[in-house]
Formats: C-alpha cells, sequence, structure tokens
C-alpha cells in the first residue's frame, strides 16, 4: 500500500528525518501535530541533546532547559553540555531533570563543569546506568589544580558502577601541595580501594605523579585503553638522584588486556618512571602515543636522547605496532654542539618510512643559551597545532595534493608564532604560492591564538583569517598590543575582516590599564560590533606599578562607578554580547579596583538593559546574557 500522507509514514523513516532537526524544531513542529506524533516524540523517540555547543544566549539556554528537558529529558540517552561561557548553567539544567523519576541517559559529556557542579551530578541517583562519562575543562578551570590525587576518579567509580568509558582530564598539582604545609594534605592520594572498575575499557586522566599512575594500574585490571600524564616532583641537586627511586615494572599479568596507552611527560625523570614502570608490558601494545614537554640541559641526569627513545619506547614495541610522536625539547647549556638534537637526527627511527618522523628547530623559543626542537609524527593527533609544524621537510615530503585533514585529523586550533631573530626560519602561511598552505587543515579550525602578536603582519592574519573560513574565536596573547590596534583601527581592513567572522575575541594585553579600559571598549564596540563573547584583562598601571591613590576618599566607590559604566556601555553597544568576562591582574600585590559587593549592589539598582547572570570576585567579572 502507497503511502500518501506524511503522518503515515514508518516510524524509522520519522526517525531518520528528526536526526536532521534539532530538539526544538522537532518540538515546534511535530509535538502537538497529532496523537501518533506526540506519542513518538514523548515515549518511542531516543534523544541525542546537544546543549551550547556554540557561543548561546542565557534566553537560549534557558529555553533549552524549561521547554526541551522538561518535555523529553527521560528519554534522553547521550547528552552534551557546554559550560565555558555560562553562569550557573548547571542550575538550569539540573533544576529542569529534577522532576524525572526515571531516565534512560547512557552517555554524558560534560564540558567546563566545576567541582561543585560535579559533586552534586554524582550524588544523583538519575545517573547510576551511565556507561560513558566524558568532561572536558578549559585551562582556567578549577579540576586543573586539585590537591589530593584521585579523589574524584574514586567518586565516580563508587557513584556509577557501570561505567565502560571515562574521561576525567584533572590535573594535580603537587606544588601547591607542598605550598601547603606539613599539616596539609601533603602526599595523601585516595585510591587503593578504587571500586566499580570491572567494566572499564577505556580512561583517561589528567597529569598525576608517577607514584598515583603506578597504584591506578592496579585497579583497573580489564583496561584497555588508557591516557594519563606524569609530574613528579623535582630532583633536589644538593642530594642528586638515586638510581633505586625508580620503580619496579609491574607484572604483565596486572594489565592483560592494555593494547593502546597514551602518555604525556613533563620532565625528564617522569618519563624514566613511567617507562620503567611498564617496560614489561610494552610489547602487547598495539598502538603508543608518547608526548614530552621537557626542559632540559646536557648535565640532567637521566638525559633523554634520540636512543632513549628508540630502545626504550619503540624497540619495546612488537612488530606491527603504531606510535605517535609529539616530543617538544627546550635546553640548556648545549647550544654550540646541540648533543640531544644531533642524538635524534641520528636515531634509527627518524629514517623509517612508516611513521614517517619530522624534527624541526624552534628559533622563535631559543635564547642566548638555549635552543628548542619538536619531533614529531604524521598524522599528528594532538588538537592544537602550532605553526612550528610547517617546516622545509614537511613541505618537500607531502605535495599539495595531499590531504590536509589526514595529516592532522584532531587540530582544531591554529598558533601563529613567529621569530624575531629569524623570520625565514618560520613559514608564512599566507604565501599563496608555497605549497605550505595547502597542508594545513584549514576546515577544521574554529580558533586562532597568536603566541608572539607584535610579529605577525595585520595581512597576512587577514589572509590566514581568509582561508580558516571555519574560524570563530581570536586569542590574542600577552605581546599583542600591536596586533590589537590594527584590529580596532581597522589597519589594512583587519577589523572589517574580523567583524565578519569572529564571534569570540580573548584578548590579554599588558598596556591595558583602567585608564585606557574605557578607550579600548569605544574601540571594540566601533569595530567588532557583532561579537558574541569578549574577554580581556586590565592590568594595574603600565608605567607605576599600580592600581592608583587608594588612599583618596571615596576611591572604591569612583573605581566601581567607572568599571560599571564600562559594563553598561559593552551591553548596550555590543547588540550580540553573551559573555563578558573581565581579568583585573595587579603584579605587585592581591589589590585589585575590583570591589564585588559594591558592583553587585550597582548592577542590581541599576540593572543592564538585558537579563543576565553575574559572577564576581576582586579578581574577575564574568556576565552571561
Amino acid at each position: 500500500m502507497s503511502v500518501t500522507k506524511f503522518e503515515f509514514l514508518p516510524v524509522d523513516i520519522i526517525f531518520e528525518i528528526f536526526y536532521y532537526l534539532s530538539a526544538v524544531e522537532i518540538l515546534d513542529s511535530f509535538l502537538l501535530l497529532n496523537k501518533r506524533f506526540s506519542g513518538i516524540i514523548m515515549h518511542e523517540y531516543l534523544w541525542h541533546i546537544h546543549i551550547g555547543d556554540n557561543i548561546m544566549s542565557l534566553s537560549m539556554f534557558n529555553n533549552l532547559c524549561q521547554n526541551v528537558l522538561k518535555f523529553i529529558g527521560r528519554r534522553v540517552v547521550s547528552f552534551r553540555i557546554t559550560l565555558s561561557h555560562v553562569v550557573g548553567g548547571w542550575s538550569l539544567i539540573s533544576s529542569s531533570l529534577q522532576f524525572q523519576q526515571k531516565i534512560l541517559l547512557q552517555r554524558l559529556h560534560l564540558i567546563d563543569i566545576k567541582p561543585h557542579e560535579l559533586d552534586k551530578l554524582l550524588s544523583n541517583h538519575l545517573i547510576k546506568q551511565i556507561h560513558t562519562l566524558l568532561i572536558d575543562v578549559t585551562p582556567s578551570n578549577p579540576f586543573n589544580d586539585l590537591k589530593v590525587e584521585g579523589v574524584y576518579l574514586a567518586n565516580v567509580f563508587s557513584q556509577l558502577p557501570l561505567l565502560r568509558i571515562c574521561r576525567l582530564p584533572f590535573n594535580h598539582n603537587y606544588e601547591v601541595v607542598n605550598q601547603l604545609g606539613k599539616s596539609s594534605l601533603k602526599l595523601q592520594m585516595i585510591l587503593p580501594n578504587l571500586s566499580n572498575t570491572i567494566h572499564l575499557r577505556k580512561l583517561t586522566i589528567g597529569i598525576h605523579t608517577s607514584v598515583f599512575i603506578g597504584r591506578l594500574l592496579r585497579c583497573i585490571p580489564f583496561i584497555e585503553n588508557l591516557s594519563f600524564g606524569v609530574d613528579d616532583p623535582s630532583i633536589d641537586e644538593n642530594k642528586g638522584f638515586d638510581i633505586n627511586s625508580l620503580p619496579a615494572p609491574i607484572d604483565c599479568h596486572h594489565l592483560l588486556y592494555l593494547s593502546r596507552l597514551r602518555i604525556y611527560c613533563t620532565d625528564n625523570i617522569s618519563f624514566h618512571r613511567i617507562v620503567t614502570f611498564l617496560s614489561f608490558i610494552f610489547g602487547q601494545f598495539s598502538q603508543l602515543s608518547l608526548k614530552l614537554e621537557i626542559f632540559s640541559s646536557i648535565s640532567d641526569p637521566f638525559i633523554i636522547l634520540g636512543d632513549t627513545i628508540q630502545k626504550l619506547c619503540i624497540d619495546r614495541l612488537k612488530p606491527c605496532a603504531t606510535y605517535f610522536l609529539n616530543l617538544s625539547f627546550y635546553v640548556e647549556d648545549d647550544l654550540e654542539e646541540k648533543t640531544i638534537f644531533i642524538s635524534f637526527l641520528k636515531a634509527s627511527f627518524i629514517h623509517r618510512q612508516r611513521p614517517k618522523v619530522f624534527i624541526q628547530g624552534c628559533p622563535g623559543y631559543g635564547t642566548t643559551y638555549m635552543y628548542s626542537f619538536v619531533v614529531y609524527t604524521l598524522p599528528y593527533n594532538d588538537t592544537i597545532l602550532p605553526t612550528t609544524l610547517f617546516a622545509t621537510n614537511l613541505e618537500k615530503q607531502y605535495q599539495m595534493s595531499t590531504n590536509a585533514v589526514d595529516l592532522f585529523p584532531r587540530a582544531n586550533e591554529l598558533v601563529l608564532i613567529s621569530s624575531k631573530e629569524d623570520k625565514s626560519s618560520f613559514p608564512n602561511l599566507a604565501y599563496f604560492k608555497s605549497p605550505i598552505p595547502s597542508l594545513v587543515p584549514w576546515s577544521l579550525l574554529t580558533k586562532i591564538s597568536i603566541e608572539e602578536g607584535d610579529v605577525v603582519p595585520a595581512a597576512e592574519l587577514e589572509a590566514i583569517l581568509r582561508m580558516a573560513y571555519n574560524v570563530r574565536a581570536l586569542d590574542l596573547g600577552i605581546l599583542s598590543s600591536i596586533v590589537l590596534r590594527r584590529i580596532l583601527r581597522n589597519h589594512d581592513n583587519l577589523g572589517t575582516r574580523v567583524n565578519q567572522q569572529i564571534q569570540s575575541l580573548d584578548i590579554d594585553d599588558i598596556t591595558l590599564t583602567l585608564g585606557s579600559a574605557q578607550r579600548f571598549c569605544r574601540l571594540l564596540s566601533n569595530q567588532l560590533f557583532n561579537l558574541k563573547q569578549v574577554s580581556f584583562c586590565i592590568y594595574d598601571s603600565y608605567v607605576r606599578f599600580h592600581w592608583g591613590p587608594l588612599s583618596i576618599i571615596d576611591s572604591k566607590n569612583e573605581f566601581t562607578k567607572r568599571i560599571v559604566n564600562m559594563i553598561y556601555f559593552l551591553v548596550d553597544h555590543l547588540q550580540q554580547l553573551v559573555s563578558l568576562h573581565i581579568k583585573f591582574i595587579s603584579r605587585t600585590s592581591y589589590e585589585t579596583p575590583c570591589f564585588p559587593n559594591l558592583i553587585r549592589q550597582q548592577l542590581h539598582q541599576y540593572p543592564l538593559s538585558r537579563p543576565c547572570r553575574l559572577r564576581c570576585s576582586s579578581e574577575m567579572i564574568q556576565i552571561w546574557l
């Protein structure tokens, strides 16, 4: 029998159509169409909801929570929430789900959730059946400075007994712990009774000590895919290094199923400790990813040379195993002979065809006593793509016909790095006659960062923005005053180009002070009026190195008035603005001109022209519109 009406289509065809529509579109178009569609939406369709993927306004976020989650929350099986630019967004999510008696949720992906929010989530009975928990955090998230190792790892597994895939990239900061003193949490770690890991097959965690990693590996016997970072306390040079401090290798019977391993080490000793610990099981790996960021000198104990990587890692792998390298070295006291650099040039794995290994010097990072270089394989699997990777040998190896997405499949951020000393050593990505631009995965890039912004020509930046057509975020670093002025004053139409393309602008310019901030805001509103997210730092006086005459009578109210007026101005003149983040930085003291109680009082007494949520402290102001 032929189908003559849309509403008579088989349910599997309707599901295929729903796949191409957003949750709001489905509910608005079909929920009240008839009883059949209402029943399909409420009782049959399994929902995969994303909230906040882009820079989302408070009203849009609230609408999704109130008018979508309340209706179909119990039918959601996959849930992704981005909280990077929001204030108190998790409270809106949780309030929309609190009336559900039971939900089908199995996969939860949280981006930039805060510790207190995760604590509340883990105590909720509705998530007990989750088998996949993915958490990603930004560099400023409090999860990057955990004082107790393993506390959240233990909490997660105790509350989620069915967890199969888990990503908790939280970093333990032993330096912070050491500063707390002898009566602190120093050297504490919460593990050894880690429970409910029988289903765990894939685990990604952040940076921890090698001792913690050693204890963790004994608690996850069925793990198949593992990723972690290692950062051990520095060696006391006066005491020297005791070879006996290297751990005993773990018995291969503890990790029979581990076949994929990703390691990130921040120093020589961390690398040697973890590689020694895992030495007996390298032969069972089908895939190894090794990332190093090493600050070293030729006299360091357990120095890492090319032969070190060859013997301790690559030679131990089984012949059919694949490996990925991303090694960065910053070497002191070896500038003339370059012993470490040359050792990699001579290493046998450098000359293999598969995987192809590239080694490139980075003079932009060098000093009169230091040099730097990178060693990497393709495909390059990191998300951040520095321009130092695009060397002459890469250009010679790959022709313009090469698919850049295959070379850099996970890249989403391009970091522009230039060299004042030797500009010829870095590729000009805007030079169209060179094969290099064709090797950049322009279609994947969503963010461009400028590390040394004062030496990136405006014409080059504009050309790069033109090629990176999916870029929506621009991050100007701490030395970016020249580029910043060119954008805001529209030199060579750079400001026009940025306004057409960029939604998010993050600026850290040491010349931006309380005195110049109002002028900066006026330029911003005139030139980049389509911005949705703005973040910038206000420094203390660039010349006098202090905020100002705090002893003046009523100075608090005067400073508060200036800051509040700046907020009013930006909200009124940037009509697309969704998120405003202002940070205050003092280089001489903890005093800033930000008085949270007065700012809250002013904004409560004289509200902004749009509904908002406010988070305010003496160090920063964050507004979500």
